[in-house]
């Protein structure tokens, strides 16, 4: 993957999850650098600055919030590692640690929330899409919807068939040709801002406020992509340096997100309905001038396509993991279908998808957080220096078929712990009371559960050895 030529760049991939072979071991650092920089400068990073703002923060805090949160990457970047390290997809590494078996729970969790993901993104393109012809001259209707529908989503499922290769490709041209006409945007609105008004923004609480305002842009960013972090990184070469690689997703994934936070939080103050609206991006292209509506609107669709192709990627990748016999191309297509159900239900029949947006995140990033925290854990004390088992990895041998059911303890404990604290807006928890009401602080009470938990397991698996 070095370098990519064209006809390698559009055949359909054949690795699925096996292991790659070391003659493909070729990617470089910078590949995730495009990638995770392709992933986040969809213009969905704005609302999230608006939905900071929304926790009633000043300018200030609401910027350090915008920092912590996306330094919730840390567990992308770490979880690359591993990837390198045992070349295959990250919810098939998790079989060392839960069993075959065992591993189908978290992997299956993992499988519904990038469907989801997928979804918002769909849906959230589609919008744009039909924004964008509109821009053009073309009524709204539902047929319009529908063609913005039809196009949108193929262009994601023919890229996602086409596999790694294409991504590293589409994803480093999508970087630069439209993270620079999204930076164009940002800065038009950084210069257009009346700045005396943002920083008049009161201050919020720093518990009630600063802290579910981070933990909010942790579950939508590093806490839900980490689960897809090996995905990309398994292709590196051995002599990718570590450092190299975590720089390359820190850098590629941070720098956009906070330069569309930044322009959230201050747009906030022109559309204080933002964060609420059925169609924020195309609120946002109300206030921007005539001339710019029409590169804003392509590059936020480009934007989403380069996300949706991930997510549907790697969910692809999961439902191999589950034990699917497939192949890829038909993994993609049947999680496909189950998107294009939800878009259209959401399109046509409910018509609001940012309120169970943000519930979604908070539901899936409790169970996410308290997986990442063993998989961590269990990569930095037993695989980082032994690697990952090939006949624990597929059952070989008749190895490691069945339920571990330790680490899987932990990982219910931990997401039940933070499912009691957290109200998710279809499951509150009945101690989601006080500093947690109203927030969602559980992701990190189901990190920390997860993580000590697991901590004494392997504890005492060492002292009985």
């Amino acid at each position: 993957m070095t370098d990519i030529n064209r006809n390698e760049a559009w055949k359909v991939e054949s690795t699925g999850i096996d292991r790659v072979p070391d003659a493909e071991q070729t990617g470089r650092p910078i590949e995730l650098f495009w990638i995770w920089s392709a992933a986040n400068i969809g213009i969905l990073g704005v609302v999230y600055g608006a939905i900071i703002v929304g926790f009633g923060l000043s300018f200030l805090q609401s910027v350090l919030a915008a920092l912590f949160g996306v330094a919730s990457f840390v567990l992308v970047g770490l979880t690359s590692f591993a990837g390198k390290r045992g070349r295959t997809s990250t919810l098939t590494l998790s079989r060392v640690i839960f069993g075959l078996k065992g591993n189908v729970a978290p992997t299956l969790f993992s499988w519904i929330n990038l469907m989801g993901w997928e979804a918002v993104n769909v849906i959230t393109g589609t919008l744009t899409l039909a924004a964008l012809f509109e821009a053009f001259g073309l009524g709204a209707s539902h047929l319009l919807t529908a063609l913005s529908l039809l196009l949108f989503a193929g262009l994601t499922i023919v890229v996602s068939l086409l596999g790694q290769n294409t991504v590293v490709w589409m994803q480093s041209w999508f970087s630069r040709i439209f993270g620079t006409m999204t930076l164009i945007v940002v800065l038009y609105i950084l210069f257009n801002t009346e700045w005396s008004q943002v920083l008049a923004l009161p201050s919020g609480s720093w518990l009630t406020g600063f802290l579910p305002a981070v933990s909010v842009i942790a579950a939508g960013t590093g806490i839900s992509w980490a689960i897809a972090g090996a995905d990309y990184s398994r292709y590196q070469s051995p002599n990718s340096s570590s450092k190299s690689i975590f720089a390359a997703v820190m850098g590629g994934a941070c720098l956009p997100l906070m330069l569309l936070m930044l322009a959230g939080i201050l747009l906030s103050v022109q559309l204080p309905d933002l964060a609420n609206a059925a169609n924020p991006i195309a609120l946002i292209g109300s206030v921007l001038p005539a001339w710019m509506a029409i590169p804003y609107l392509l590059a936020a669709t480009a934007g989403i396509v380069t996300i949706a192709v991930l997510s549907l990627y790697s969910a692809s990748l999961n439902l191999l993991t589950i034990g699917v016999q497939v192949k890829q191309w038909l993994a993609v297509s049947i999680d496909a279908v189950v998107v294009l159900g939800i878009a259209l239900y959401v399109l046509f029949i409910s018509g609001d998808f940012m309120g169970p947006f943000i519930s979604f995140l908070v539901f899936c990033g409790v169970f996410l957080a308290a997986w990442e925290a063993i998989f961590l854990l269990d990569y930095l004390c037993l695989r980082r220096h032994h690697g990952y088992d090939g006949n624990a990895l597929y059952g070989l041998h008749g190895q490691n078929r069945g339920v571990r059911k330790a680490p899987l303890f932990c990982w219910f404990l931990g997401a039940l712990c933070g499912l009691l604290v957290t109200k998710t807006g279809f499951i509150d928890g009945p101690l989601a009371k006080g500093l947690f009401a109203d927030s969602s602080l559980g992701l990190f009470v189901s990190f920390a559960v997860s993580l000590i938990a697991y901590g004494l397991y392997l504890t005492q698996r060492r002292e009985h050895q």
